[in-house]
């Protein structure tokens, strides 16, 4: 923990780049094979601890003050750029809608964390952060309820008609939120009565992985469950002291989570494969981007002028869009018998290795360059 505490105060990039970079080298060993854990594994250990740890420590009061923008880019955004996407590799592909679609699905959702760590470097506008993250915290789930809905549909065991779809998806969301709800209210009542911060802080570690295996046990949303659960135990009131306590232990738990995280997607990350395919690999990076680009600017136009993102703004919200952990979980449970999984796998791990390298390390001279940081 150390040796990463340092590593993180000194690098001047992001400290996840570099490790997803080792990961990426570490897999092209012969071990790589054994080393990779299983797609759903992954969610399970790393999403819950966190996505609480991130909505735990959300500012709720920036949440309802940018709730239009947030909403516009985690509802309508994702759906919107998975759209995009989708059409975009269909017509640069020449493949079917089927796995189009699951390719919208699988890069729709953001990975924030490396452009959160330079706004926090750099001082970058709060209300900005507050945006991506937010819409971060929202999208992920999003993007994992679409993507199992088309899996489904391209296996053959899909919903049926549109109207279908859209009644199961709604359906997998709200229970996955009720679930969470139920999590949220249960840990309340019990941290009533702890008199320890480091019980309190033990109780909501139990909310975050009890509300997300509840949830998939129901086979509803578990990212949605671990959402609304910190969302509710972090508008509850808290003692000061167990409230720092808490968050003290939250931000040691995700520290340690994301340095083995990235580490495990870089060693998902296979560069052979991306070298064999790389031009539907570009072109699969280039729809990621554009559909990006077209969402937030055609979303963005819609709010009224005062709450609408400045143009230096938008910039950084299509640049900052990072796909990460959710992504690369999601491409490698596609079916082993999908005819086009080894292209899918392909396309993903560069979106997310170019996103994650190029956009990440260059997010600081952006932020420099539009004088978006405390210093400008």
């Amino acid at each position: 923990m150390r040796v990463g505490t340092r590593m993180k105060g000194r690098v001047a990039i992001p400290y996840e780049i570099p490790l997803v970079v080792a990961g990426a080298l570490l897999g092209l060993l012969p071990l790589r094979a054994a080393a990779l854990p299983p797609p759903e594994l992954v969610l399970l250990i790393f999403i819950p601890p966190l996505l609480f740890e991130a909505a735990w420590t959300f500012d709720t009061a920036e949440l309802v003050a940018r709730w239009k923008p947030i909403v516009l880019l985690a509802v309508v955004g994702t759906l919107a750029t998975a759209g995009l996407a989708a059409a975009g590799v269909r017509a640069l592909w020449g493949v079917g809608w089927n796995d189009a679609l699951l390719f919208g699905a699988i890069i729709c959702a953001t990975d924030p964390i490396a452009v959160l760590a330079v706004f926090r470097r750099v001082g970058a506008p709060a209300a900005l952060a507050a945006i991506i993250e937010g819409e971060s915290l929202i999208n992920d789930g999003i993007a994992v309820v679409l993507f199992g809905l088309f899996a489904a549909t391209a296996t053959g065991h899909g919903a049926g008609t549109p109207l279908a779809q859209l009644g199961r998806f709604v359906s997998v969301t709200a229970v996955g939120c009720a679930c969470g709800l139920l999590a949220g209210a249960l840990c309340t009542l019990v941290l009533r009565a702890a008199r320890s911060p480091w019980i309190e802080a033990g109780l909501t570690l139990a909310a975050a992985y009890g509300s997300y295996a509840g949830a998939q046990a129901l086979h509803a949303s578990g990212i949605f469950a671990v959402l609304a659960a910190a969302l509710l135990l972090n508008a509850g009131e808290h003692r000061a002291r167990s409230r720092r306590v808490v968050a003290r232990f939250w931000s040691r738990v995700a520290f340690a989570a994301n340095v083995l995280l990235w580490i495990v997607v870089g060693l998902q990350i296979d560069l052979a494969l991306i070298a064999r395919q790389w031009l539907p690999v570009s072109l699969a990076i280039f729809a990621t981007y554009a559909a990006r680009g077209v969402a937030v600017a055609a979303l963005m136009a819609l709010l009224p002028r005062p709450q609408r993102p400045s143009r230096r703004w938008r910039v950084v919200l299509v640049w900052g869009g990072l796909r990460g952990a959710i992504a690369m979980a999601l491409a490698l449970s596609l079916p082993l018998a999908l005819p086009g999984r080894e292209l899918l796998i392909a396309a993903t791990a560069g979106v997310v290795f170019v996103t994650l390298v190029v956009g990440g390390s260059t997010m600081q001279p952006l932020l420099t360059a539009l004088r978006l940081t405390h210093a400008s």
